[in-house]
């Protein structure tokens, strides 16, 4: 049960990078279906092995978005069992959300250098609600 609007801005940004990492699954089954035709049921991770550029950044997108969604779902947790901050979790989390979309975006468009400036971002957003609790000080 949810009690708070924290509460709902925090999980509902969880589901949201949940939902980033299910919208990447889209164009990368589109492109493999685009391109064999079939799919490996016994080595389904082979017919990755040799695709274009293109088709390589799709797999890029969803591999790191989940990897990115396990990362910030565990912040969120952590970040709560140890009562951080409620206002600054919020605005952090929205920023993760945020430049995971837009990561998305200028992965698949091919700009390095900006892809690696958002990914940062959202990694140091990330990162902090991990420390939050440390720093987080209520009077008892």
């Amino acid at each position: 049960m949810l009690y708070t609007e924290s509460d709902r801005i925090q999980y509902g940004c969880v589901f949201a990078t949940l939902l980033l990492w299910v919208v990447s699954l889209v164009p990368l089954y589109l492109a493999r279906r685009s391109s064999e035709g079939i799919y490996y049921h016994e080595a389904p991770r082979m017919q990755y092995a040799s695709v274009d550029a293109a088709r390589a950044r799709l797999l890029g997108v969803h591999e790191n978005s989940f990897e990115a969604f396990v990362l910030f779902a565990l912040a969120i947790l952590f970040n709560r069992a140890g009562l951080g901050s409620h206002v600054a979790t919020d605005v952090l989390s929205i920023v993760v959300v945020i430049s995971r979309a837009l990561y998305m975006v200028v992965y698949l468009l091919n700009l390095s250098a900006l892809r690696t400036i958002i990914w940062t971002i959202g990694m140091l957003a990330t990162l902090v609600i991990y420390v939050l609790p440390l720093s987080t000080h209520y009077s008892t």
